[in-house]
């Protein structure tokens, strides 16, 4: 069973690509643009180092689209795309991706409907249409719903004692007050019982549609090859869904709430509103934010709240773009009996940071840790293919993987300061305690 994330956040630190494991190191990185017959735009990494070929997808839409009474449906149309397609019923799909080798997956975000096929080359032409069959035909039988709805209810009832989950549903609650990101992307279990077949094949007109979609292609196939087959998976699909507008949004700064609950260990999260991706400050940002939280084990937060004082098994920090907005959201595990005190010594070391700014041996070290490993985030077909289509949904160009070090390494320590500053200097920033007394 695929991850659930029951919240905006969780899904957007997981990205799009937790579908699938990943496949043998792709070597290039020169990214083509590939145009079908029809119109259908891919962004095409061409390797045949080993024949596999990863197809990953994005359709504008998510749960950001649920409405206030159907909180979930988005995330539920993903689960039942596999449920059964065209001449084959549940099981009969999972058999034949079984037989052919083929793994095939959806899943949705606040702000977008994903896929992914990954294939054996021989099997190419089988799972593009298997993909097509998922996505233009599928069933959604009631009887595969009610089966599906009550395992995505008893992730629900386990969730409701998930300190984590808690922690993530009141902070983004607070944080996006009466927004889309602020509802629960797996949705409540009032709204889950009430989704029905009717509910999901309106979802899938209103969501599955050509004119927002992204599509980034890895492996073993070549352009000529690629086009009319965009066309055979894609091509049938309505021109264009049925999208509300979801606005842009700031996060607040709401204060400090807490939830007691009888648990040993406490879950922190707190967070900043942070640059859009457009924003001179994004840069620096990135470098500001592996100093405070972003690196595992040189980070400041880590040092002050684990290394020194053991007060903490985990604490990060980690900057999201969403579609609409922007945050900066640090997050701690630590005894119940002594968050009070963890939060303490994270609100300390943000504000040392923000008055003082980093040293220069601090954004020199960051600067190197980001260049460095920047390239193990596509060493796969798998990852380079989510790579890919973030850079799409990102507005990034084909040529975005060359540029990055530069813009990482012409990133100075006073922009740094100015960035940290900016970001991190909030009279009453919005964070949560939960597992810890009430206050």
């Amino acid at each position: 069973m695929k991850p659930i994330f029951a919240h905006p956040l969780r899904a957007a630190l997981a990205g799009i690509g937790f579908l699938l494991a990943a496949a043998a190191p792709a070597a290039a990185t020169t990214i083509d643009k590939v145009v079908s017959p029809g119109g259908i735009e891919a962004w095409l990494v061409e390797d045949h180092t080993v024949p596999v070929i990863t197809l990953s997808f994005a359709m504008a839409g998510g749960s950001a689209q649920d409405p206030d009474d159907k909180l979930g449906l988005a995330s539920l149309l993903s689960d039942m795309l596999t449920e059964g397609a065209g001449a084959y019923d549940a099981a009969g799909l999972k058999a034949v991706l079984a037989d052919r080798s083929i793994q095939l997956g959806f899943g949705s975000s606040q702000d977008y409907f994903t896929g992914r096929v990954k294939t054996l080359s021989t099997e190419r032409d089988a799972a593009f249409e298997l993909l097509r069959l998922t996505l233009a035909e599928p069933r959604l039988d009631p009887a595969d719903l009610d089966r599906v709805k009550a395992g995505r209810l008893a992730d629900l009832n386990f969730q409701e004692n998930d300190p984590g989950t808690i922690a993530d549903d009141r902070w983004s609650a607070a944080a996006f007050p009466g927004h889309p990101y602020g509802r629960p992307t797996i949705g409540t279990k009032a709204t889950v019982a009430a989704i029905g077949p009717d509910d999901l094949r309106g979802a899938q007109r209103r969501l599955i549609a050509r004119d927002g979609l992204r599509l980034a292609v890895v492996g073993d196939i070549d352009a000529a090859t690629l086009g009319p087959a965009l066309d055979r998976i894609f091509g049938d699909l309505p021109a264009a869904g049925d999208l509300r507008a979801v606005p842009e949004i700031k996060m607040v700064a709401a204060g400090q709430t807490a939830a007691a609950m009888p648990v040993s260990q406490a879950v922190i999260q707190l967070g900043y509103a942070a640059p859009r991706r457009d924003d001179p400050d994004y840069f620096p940002s990135i470098v500001m934010n592996h100093i405070l939280g972003g690196s595992t084990f040189t980070s400041r937060l880590y040092t002050a709240v684990r290394e020194q004082r053991g007060l903490a098994y985990s604490v990060d920090s980690n900057l999201i773009q969403l579609r609409h907005s922007g945050v900066l959201v640090i997050t701690a595990g630590t005894q119940a009996a002594r968050a009070g005190e963890s939060l303490k010594v994270i609100r300390d070391e943000i504000a040392r940071l923000a008055k003082d700014g980093p040293t220069a041996q601090e954004v020199t070290e960051a600067k190197s840790y980001l260049i460095g490993s920047y390239p193990l985030g596509f060493a796969s077909f798998d990852a380079l293919a989510s790579y890919v289509l973030q850079l799409q949904l990102a507005g990034r160009g084909r040529d975005f993987i060359e540029l990055y070090p530069g813009l990482i390494e012409a990133v100075t320590a006073d922009q740094v300061k100015a960035a940290a500053a900016k970001i991190l200097e909030v009279k009453d920033p919005t964070a949560i305690v939960v597992g810890g007394p009430a206050s």
